[in-house]
């Protein structure tokens, strides 16, 4: 599948239009991102979502922003200096490797890159890693049909798709939930052996 985007549509990623999608602001806090989170944004693009990212997590939080594609990450960082968004580093990743150390993340977020993926349950097993011992992880994709946004519908996953892929890279899918007639979340967690506390589920879902 592995719709991959065109580096030179770069500034597109940075239009207020894609707020028209979803409410960065109020998914985030549905999403189960607090204050003091360290967090990650799996292919941050023009790093549109890092200044919703960044409030959500406060001074007391971490944001670590990833991309493969250099251009992606050079602009990323002149956005975070320009907006001073001195809690964030940004970095170049590779298809699956994060270069980030074992057990240092509180949660994932994922917006429209699942579908972009080579290898979606090698690279959910590396996002697994970057975990800590129990993390959350969400993921916000296209539909799977017609749409007068974003990549065609056969170049995307299903929601039941997605979820079979989840669950083989050894994370456990919560919930699924519609975020208005472009997109969908996928709520998952990260547990590790090591983490014996009762699972909690995401703040803002029943």
């Amino acid at each position: 599948m592995a719709h991959k985007f065109d580096p030179s549509k770069l500034k597109k990623l940075d239009d207020p239009s894609r707020l028209e999608l979803f409410d960065p602001d109020e998914v985030l806090r549905e999403l189960g991102l607090r204050r003091g989170m360290s967090v990650l944004d799996v292919g941050t693009g023009a790093g549109f979502y890092l200044p919703y990212l960044a409030k959500a997590v406060g001074e007391e939080g971490k944001v670590y922003a990833v991309d493969i594609e250099p251009l992606a990450v050079e602009y990323a960082k002149e956005k975070v200096e320009d907006l001073g968004l001195s809690r964030v580093e940004v970095l170049l990743s590779e298809e699956n490797h994060i270069p980030l150390s074992d057990n240092l993340v509180d949660f994932v977020f994922m917006a429209f890159v699942f579908h972009e993926l080579e290898n979606p349950v090698s690279f959910m097993e590396e996002v697994k890693r970057v975990c800590k011992p129990f993390a959350y992880v969400a993921i916000i994709d296209w539909k799977k049909e017609e749409r007068d946004k974003g990549p065609p519908p056969e170049e995307v996953y299903s929601e039941w798709e997605m979820g079979l892929m989840l669950e083989e890279a050894g994370l456990k899918l919560g919930r699924v939930v519609e975020l208005g007639k472009y997109c969908f979340s996928a709520y998952a967690m990260v547990i590790k052996e090591e983490f014996n506390s009762p699972i909690k589920i995401p703040p803002g879902l029943p």
